[in-house]
C-alpha cells in the first residue's frame, strides 16, 4: 500500500485520536527502527504463530510511536492480560485480520485512551445476545451490520479507556449509544465517556481519548497505567 493509501487509511479510521494529540500508527507503516523487548518476546514464547504475528506487530507499531514522542521501554501485560505501558505514557493497541493499529500519548497530554478496530462483518446473534444488554439490543433491532459492529467496537474501546481510568474495564458493564454523527456514548455505572466510530474500507473503529483533568461522572476515577487486554 502507497505511503498516501495508508495516510488516507489513518486519517479517515482514527481522524478523532490524532486530532486529539495522540500518535498513532497502522500496519504498513515504517518500525525499522524499533525492536521488541527480551520481556515483550518471553511473553508470546509459546503462543501460536499467529498470536506472535499480532502482537509482534502492535507492539512495534507502539514503540515506533512511542519513539515519535521521544519515550521507549517494553510495554509487558498485567494480570488481565492489559499493556503495560512506561511511566509517563498511556496507550491502546487493537488488532483484526486486516489491521493492527497502536495509539500512544503523554498522560500530561491525554488521561486515557482506547481503540478497537474490526473487519465489517456481520455478528451472530449469539454474540449479540452476549456483548449486548436488552435495551441495547433493542436500539440496534434495525441497525445494520457496520452500525452493530461499530456499537461492538465502541464497547471494547470505552472498555479499554476505563480500565486505564480506574483498573475495571469489564466491556458488558459498559452501555454504549450510536450517534448518527459518527460519536456514541458509553455509560459504566457513574462514569461517562464520549467517543467517536468510524467505517472506511471495509473497516470499523472506534476510540475514546479523554483528556487531562475530564472525566463526566459523579466521581473522578483514579489514574493507572492500565489498559484492557488488547
Amino acid at each position: 500500500m502507497m505511503c498516501a493509501d495508508l495516510m488516507m487509511r489513518r486519517a479517515r479510521l482514527f481522524g478523532p485520536l490524532l486530532a486529539s494529540g495522540c500518535e498513532v500508527l497502522i500496519s504498513g507503516e515504517g518500525t525499522r527502527r524499533v525492536r521488541l523487548f527480551d520481556g515483550e518476546r518471553a511473553l508470546v514464547g509459546n503462543a501460536t504463530a499467529k498470536r506472535r504475528r499480532e502482537f509482534t506487530e502492535t507492539r512495534l507499531l507502539a514503540h515506533e510511536a512511542l519513539r515519535r514522542i521521544g519515550h521507549d521501554g517494553p510495554i509487558l501485560k498485567g494480570s488481565d492480560g492489559e499493556p503495560l505501558w512506561p511511566s509517563g505514557i498511556v496507550g491502546s493497541l487493537s488488532h483484526c485480520p486486516s489491521l493492527c493499529v497502536a495509539a500512544v500519548a503523554s498522560a500530561e497530554r491525554i488521561r486515557a485512551v482506547g481503540v478497537d478496530v474490526d473487519d465489517s462483518d456481520g455478528l451472530s446473534d449469539g454474540i449479540m445476545r452476549f456483548v449486548f444488554s436488552s435495551e441495547e439490543l433493542a436500539s440496534l433491532r434495525m441497525a445494520s451490520s457496520v452500525e452493530r459492529r461499530a456499537a461492538f467496537c465502541a464497547k471494547e474501546a470505552a472498555s479499554k479507556a476505563l480500565s486505564a481510568l480506574d483498573g475495571t474495564g469489564d466491556f458488558r458493564k459498559v452501555s454504549v449509544r450510536l450517534k448518527a454523527d459518527g460519536t456514541f456514548a458509553a455509560v459504566r455505572r457513574d462514569v461517562a465517556l464520549r467517543g467517536q466510530w468510524r467505517f472506511y474500507d471495509r473497516l470499523v473503529s472506534a476510540m475514546v481519548a479523554v483528556p487531562s483533568e475530564t472525566v463526566s461522572g459523579a466521581r473522578t476515577p483514579r489514574m493507572s497505567s492500565r489498559s484492557r487486554k488488547e
